[in-house]
């Protein structure tokens, strides 16, 4: 299984030497570490903040877009105006 893994990942680095060059390379693959390093982080602590918050977690209503108007009522009926109701008909 490794037999076949190490040339494909020769040829890529090979590859990646001659198309960024020997000075760039190292730089690239700082920034892709930073990269990959911030990436766990953030992803380990996006359960934390779900739990610290239960309110935030909270699934929203199907049909629903969420938003509710100034006094916490339900949301708007599509097409009224602010005050949730449907402009006469002409």
């Amino acid at each position: 299984m490794l037999g076949e893994r190490w040339l494909l990942l020769a040829g890529l680095l090979l590859l990646a030497l001659l198309v960024f060059g020997p000075r760039r390379l190292p730089e690239l693959g700082r920034a892709l570490g930073q990269a990959l390093h911030a990436f766990r982080r953030a992803s380990q602590s996006a359960p934390d903040e779900a739990r610290a918050d239960p309110v935030a977690a909270t699934p929203r209503e199907p049909g629903g877009d969420g938003r509710a108007d100034a006094e916490g009522g339900p949301p708007a009926r599509p097409g009224a105006g602010r005050s949730g109701h449907l402009p006469p008909a002409a």
